[in-house]
């Protein structure tokens, strides 16, 4: 790299990285076949859409890739491709939280997720997020005094809210 002040914070990255450990569930160790796949001539496309069907020419390469992870992926879950369907494309849990929603949500349906101050993520409904705008949203959380999720008050709560869906991860709720 020329740009020697970029490398060398990049090299303190890496050297943090390496010392720390990172508990942050959002953020990932990726192997070192990732690394030099992000850092790629792929890096260079523009492949909007899905195989064979993008928007722009020259991604037949793109195309191979994509087809190749997602026969990966159906053969991994033991998936039949004649039922299943997978979608590789998500560049974070953002966009992957909102095909989903997309997917099961009806228009102006409810979600139920982990409030945000008790450990949730902004895409479990929070008005800041495109959730919390096309969806009602019902928050749960976690019991005061225990500081863990009783998942028979959540039961009562969905019974009653009635949600499209409950979403289960969690950003910052360590148990």
């Amino acid at each position: 790299m020329k740009d020697t002040q970029i490398k060398k914070l990049i090299e303190s990255e890496k050297k943090r990285q390496k010392k720390v450990i990172n508990l942050i569930a959002s953020e990932n160790v990726v192997s070192k076949d990732v690394l030099e796949a992000l850092g790629s001539e792929l890096t260079n496309k523009y492949a909007e859409g899905y195989s064979a069907h993008r928007y722009y020419g020259g991604n037949e390469f793109v195309d191979k890739i994509e087809n190749l992870c997602k026969d990966r992926a159906l053969k991994l879950f033991d998936l039949d491709p004649e039922i299943w369907h997978v979608n590789v494309q998500p560049l974070s849990g953002s966009p992957a939280n909102l095909a989903v929603f997309l997917a099961l949500v009806p228009k102006d349906g409810r979600i139920m997720g982990m409030s945000l101050a008790h450990g949730g993520h902004l895409t479990h409904g929070q008005k800041v997020s495109i959730t919390g705008k096309m969806w009602t949203s019902v928050q749960f959380g976690v019991d005061e005094k225990s500081e863990t999720i009783d998942f028979e008050v959540i039961k009562a709560q969905a019974v009653a809210e009635k949600p499209a869906i409950i979403v289960a991860g969690f950003t910052a709720y360590p148990r």
